[in-house]
């Protein structure tokens, strides 16, 4: 492998947005695949895309964001219609409620541009675990289209798996 397609650890850390330290332990646990040449780490950039794409290790409210927003594919599959107006709705109202020059805004035309791009693309967004899709669901247009009943079975069915998965943590 040519070395242009191999990245230290502080690359793998920049491209990742985390600390050099955080690439090492996601490599000696083999969460990430590496090469080690004495006490160097190296990730081939093919091995880090494929982290990226698929398993990059999510905090505790970034996953319980994903779990909610796994659940909105159902109501978003079953009225497509309903739910991105619903979206479109609460992306309107918030617009009123931000300053017109901040992040938020930004994220909210980020949204509107993915609604009008149609329900396979909100879908992916939905359930990916990319950076980009993490940052986008913290600014999620989708409130209040599950109902509480809904929103609190999903909490509780995380909670039991955040503490099967990190009983060990």
């Amino acid at each position: 492998m040519e070395p242009r397609d191999q990245l230290t650890s502080g690359q793998a850390a920049r491209i990742l947005g985390c600390s050099r330290q955080h690439v090492v332990d996601l490599c000696d646990s083999r969460k990430l695949p590496c090469s080690v040449i004495g006490s160097h780490r190296r990730i081939a950039r093919a091995d880090l895309k494929s982290f990226l794409d698929t398993g990059r290790a999510l905090r505790r409210e970034e996953e319980r964001s994903l779990w909610l927003h796994r659940a909105l594919v159902g109501p978003l599959l079953r009225d497509p219609d309903k739910v991105l107006a619903h979206a479109r709705a609460n992306i309107i109202r918030w617009r009123g409620a931000h300053r017109p020059d901040g992040m938020t805004q930004a994220w909210l035309s980020e949204w509107e541009a993915l609604l009008d791009s149609g329900v396979d693309a909100v879908a992916e967004v939905l359930v990916s675990r990319a950076p980009h899709a993490v940052d986008l669901r913290t600014n999620s247009p989708f409130a209040g289209v599950l109902d509480e009943n809904e929103r609190q079975a999903v909490h509780r069915s995380f909670r039991r798996h955040w503490a099967r998965d990190h009983a060990d943590a």
